[in-house]
């Protein structure tokens, strides 16, 4: 039974004390045990028991091993396996023509090293810090039938694009399948685990090759018994807290994590995964889709600006080389993984452009290396589907675009439209970071126009207008549709303003540009309310591209309200701007709750719009005899009389006016971010 500990709390049974978990301390078996079927023992004296040197459990983080003092010149006796050499599981990848052995496989055929397979299998014996490492990590799959549920919650939500439901179906399936046989042996979740690491260890280093004739079947076996599909499970259970509502039935009834720590923890255990496999050299697709989920993972808990994510980009774009992802990668694999592998380039591709627009960096893929694969426009099911179905549907697919004839954008119309759109978005992103301003105009309208024909040469299924009919489509859809109209125009944006920078001047298809944008905001938003469609889900399509438009236009706004009106001068929709103006600071007041990532940027940007505004519309203004010189090239410059201290930089005002709020944007802002 329950005894009370010297605070005068009753103290919590074993399992409900190495889980963290709230327990009820009822006897013989509290409530939680009684429900998950465990053995409950309220122990006399729990801190004072340790079952096999395992830690006890954290949920919200994993607890560090200590550090031990060590002589400088002698290992401990446990460390000493480490300077024998490690097990290498993989050959170098892909090798291009440069490579050392390239002129060696022009002339043999047989002296082929691009693929992936053991080469060595020297046994080392395991770290235990590891093995109870990888025990802590396990012990979290007690909560497995939550995570299955949060999972199966969010693809009803949004079926992703890369990997799909099959890959999460058949990921959870395997581990579910590991744990249950392990279970068989250890009821105890500790003792479960501390097994199951072992053995992972043992298993998850041998060989993962395959070939043209892989069965679906045959890669859901070489996928278990590996820690890359521990990895995945909860990659993907972290990211579910992004798309599913925080408020939700199953976060709100159940006493397991809350969400912000799930993700957390998620993305921690995403980690060690990780550092499991590196330790082994181990890479192959499995790898490649568990770090291009851990890089989204880390940007909605960290953030985009965090130096994690782009480190993890770093981590997977070297790894999708050496698979030789970026060159055609279907021959030797299955028709379902060149499908998958395809996708999983795409996304790599588009995360890579998005947090380089983002940060302002050179892109760490570069289109002129590669050649991406176009994925077919089938649904996952289809893709998985038996020979004569997948048949079927790719016969049915348009000939001359590889477009679907339906019309609908339930199948790979993301993954398409992301490389379209990725590879538009590199060359701006080369001409906004370039230093050369030799015929900028030219280029600039240049690369406008290519933009425009691309745009322009999409079905017509995939061409947003503003009084379109979304009634017999859902939210996510009609927001993909203005995600992806915006993301043409975006473009626009990003090369006027580079014109306008490099060049001292302001376009004024700058402004115009910006109108556009807001406006389809704002009529988007119009159609989602009229439609009863659910509002959660939409910041980031309010935030980018709408914050950086809006700075724009309150520029702008400001500008005109300060200085003299010429009587030759261009007009200027002063009466609509404010109107959309107002309205889009509604939204992002109103729109954005407080538990998404999103909020504090929006709501420093409905505060910034709204002061401009009342800087506008005050009856108490300033004169608007006012020496344009201190303009400058035409944009607003700081005035702190005139702002009360807010700076504004060029067309980076908002970014300074907000305090640099726009770097805290969550990854549902990014804006292909939702692949999985």
């Amino acid at each position: 039974m329950a005894t009370p500990r010297r605070n005068g709390q009753l103290s919590s049974c074993e399992p409900c004390r190495t889980s963290k978990l709230r327990c009820d301390h009822t006897s013989p078996r509290c409530g939680r045990c009684e429900r998950r079927g465990l053995s409950c023992v309220y122990h006399p004296a729990p801190l004072t028991r340790t079952l096999d040197k395992v830690t006890p459990v954290k949920r919200t983080r994993l607890s560090r091993e200590p550090q031990h003092t060590r002589s400088p010149n002698r290992l401990p006796h446990n460390d000493e396996s480490w300077m024998r050499k490690k097990a290498s599981v993989s050959a170098p990848g892909f090798l291009g023509q440069t490579s050392y052995s390239d002129v060696f496989t022009d002339a043999t055929s047989g002296l082929s090293t691009g693929r992936l397979q053991v080469v060595d299998q020297d046994t080392v014996p395991v770290d235990p810090k590891r093995i109870n490492l990888g025990a802590q990590v396990l012990a979290l799959l007690e909560n497995l039938p939550f995570y299955r549920e949060a999972i199966t919650t969010r693809f009803k939500i949004w079926r992703g694009w890369a990997i799909g439901w099959s890959v999460a179906n058949m990921i959870f399936t395997t581990v579910e399948d590991m744990w249950k046989l392990y279970g068989e042996v250890e009821p105890d979740t500790m003792p479960r685990a501390m097994l199951m690491s072992r053995k992972l260890f043992e298993t998850h280093t041998r060989n993962f090759e395959v070939t043209s004739t892989t069965t679906w079947e045959e890669f859901q076996k070489m996928s278990s018994g590996r820690w890359e599909t521990i990895g995945i499970l909860f990659i993907l259970t972290g990211l579910a807290t992004d798309l599913v509502p925080h408020d939700h039935p199953i976060f709100t009834e159940t006493n397991t994590m809350d969400p912000k720590a799930l993700a957390t923890t998620a993305s921690a255990v995403g980690e060690i995964c990780l550092q499991f496999c590196e330790s082994a050299g181990i890479v192959n697709d499995l790898v490649s889709w568990m770090l291009l989920h851990q890089t989204t993972l880390l940007a909605v808990v960290y953030g985009e600006s965090d130096i994690r994510p782009w480190r993890k980009l770093g981590e997977l774009s070297t790894t999708v080389f050496a698979l030789g992802l970026h060159q055609d990668s279907s021959k030797n694999a299955p028709f379902f993984l060149a499908e998958l592998r395809k996708r999983t380039m795409v996304a790599a591709f588009t995360v890579d452009k998005v947090l380089a627009t983002f940060l302002g960096r050179p892109p760490l893929i570069g289109w002129r290396y590669c050649n991406i694969q176009m994925p077919l426009d089938l649904s996952m099911d289809e893709i998985f589907a038996e020979p004569s179905v997948r048949d079927a549907a790719l016969a049915r697919l348009d000939e001359t675009t590889g477009w679907n004839k339906e019309g609908t954008l339930k199948k790979g119309v993301w993954a398409r439209t992301a490389l379209i759109t990725s590879v538009i978005r590199e060359k701006v992103l080369e001409l906004s970071l370039s230093t050369q301003t030799e015929n900028l105009s030219d280029r600039v309208e240049e690369l406008i126009q290519e933009s425009r024909r691309l745009k322009e040469g999409l079905p017509d299924f995939l061409q947003w207008t503003p009084d379109g009919d979304i009634a017999g489509i859902s939210k996510i859809e009609d927001s993909f549709l203005f995600e992806l109209h915006s993301e043409f125009l975006y473009n626009d944006f990003l090369l006027y303003r580079t014109l306008g920078r490099r060049t001292h001047t302001q376009p004024p298809e700058l402004l115009e540009t910006s109108r556009e944008v807001i406006k389809a905001l704002i009529s988007m938003v119009t159609k989602i309310i009229r439609c009863g469609h659910a509002m959660s889900g939409t910041g980031w399509v309010l935030c980018l591209p709408g914050l950086p438009c809006a700075g724009v236009l309150s520029a702008e706004l400001l500008r005109h309200s300060r200085s003299p009106i010429r009587a030759n001068s261009t007009p200027f929709p002063r009466s609509e701007i404010i109107q959309n103006l107002t309205l889009y600071a509604s939204y992002l007041d109103t729109m954005i709750k407080p538990d998404e990532g999103n909020f504090r940027v929006a709501q420093q940007g409905q505060k910034a719009i709204r002061h401009v505004l009342d800087q506008v519309l005050s009856a108490e203004q300033l004169s608007p005899m006012i020496d344009e010189s201190q303009w400058g090239d035409g944009l607003v410059r700081s005035d702190d009389h005139l702002l009360d201290g807010v700076n504004f930089d060029e067309h980076d005002l908002f970014f300074n006016l907000m305090d640099g709020g726009m770097q805290q944007i969550s990854e549902s802002c990014l804006t292909w971010g939702n692949f999985s």
